[in-house]
């Protein structure tokens, strides 16, 4: 009995020691499907919906720059694609997401048009800025 568990606890090891040991390609391929892909959505839908209010009623910014921060929140917690090409649009993207946003509900919270819009703005730099993220993302896992 005494041989089986230590083979089990080697064979545990050996097994956590070679998922630990992935290429690069793999663990991009593992971030992307375990909820990047997702986080990609989310935050491309919500801020699209962020620049689909700007001009619009200011109660619209509000709400729509709310939900844009949320996205940024789970796009935090799952963490940066491991792809060195994308990390640095990725930060910037979140960033100018989550300063933008802040900035929108912040502007239309205290009915100040001008910094809602200034948020709104923010928030569309952020998209070109995960525009090329998700480009890099989708290049590195081409070459795999």
């Amino acid at each position: 009995m005494r041989s089986r568990v230590r083979l089990l606890t080697a064979v545990t090891a050996v097994v956590l020691l070679a998922g630990c040991s992935s290429s690069p390609a793999e663990k991009l391929e593992d971030w992307w499907s375990s909820g990047g892909d997702d986080r990609v959505k989310g935050l491309s839908d919500t801020s699209g919906r962020v620049g689909e209010v700007y001009g619009r009623p200011l109660d619209t910014y509000g709400p729509a720059c709310q939900e844009l921060l949320a996205e940024v929140a789970k796009a935090k917690k799952l963490g940066t694609p491991p792809s060195e090409n994308a990390q640095g649009f990725w930060k910037e993207a979140l960033t100018a997401f989550e300063h933008g946003g802040g900035e929108c509900v912040a502007g239309a919270g205290q009915n100040d048009q001008p910094r809602a819009g200034e948020g709104v703005r923010e928030v569309q730099k952020g998209l070109s800025r995960l525009a090329a993220a998700v480009s890099m993302i989708r290049g590195d896992l081409k070459a795999k």
